[in-house]
């Protein structure tokens, strides 16, 4: 990689700071990736990339809650039972509009809107272990407002 489109990718701010010191993604297919739809390469546009393939998943495990209840005349209580939220709690989660993500001081931050504080604790039920998992693979911050 050239140091022209290191630091347009890598660095932010006057003093160079690196915010995906400790991300471990595959950044010559994201970057091959965002090449090929057009998008300029910098800090803040890999960071979408990034947090859209995490929304990705969270969307792919709230299809598949979905689908698994579908049928169930009892899919309130076994979605109660079995993640300990009411089927309606999980359908109202929309991580598209809910999360949120910004560099601030050299770090990535994700966080919920102001609009979806409310739905906090049924993020934290249904995705902890998404979000645990995500911020060890990426070093981004998870915040709460």
């Amino acid at each position: 990689m050239n140091e022209g489109l290191y630091n347009a990718v890598f660095c932010y701010g006057e003093n160079q700071i690196d915010p995906f010191e400790q991300t471990c993604v595959d950044f010559d297919r994201i970057i091959a990736d965002m090449r090929l739809v057009g998008y300029e390469i910098n800090s803040l546009n890999v960071v979408q990339q990034i947090m859209l393939e995490q929304l990705d998943i969270l969307l792919k495990t709230k299809s598949r809650i979905m689908e698994e209840t579908m049928d169930l005349d009892n899919r309130d209580a076994f979605c109660r039972e079995k993640y300990g939220l009411s089927f309606k709690d999980i359908d109202a989660l929309d991580p598209r509009h809910d999360i949120e993500w910004d560099i601030k001081s050299g770090k990535v931050i994700y966080f919920l809107s102001h609009e979806a504080m409310h739905k906090k604790d049924a993020y934290d039920i249904l995705f902890k272990k998404s979000f645990d998992a995500f911020t060890a693979k990426t070093g981004f911050t998870y915040t709460s407002l």
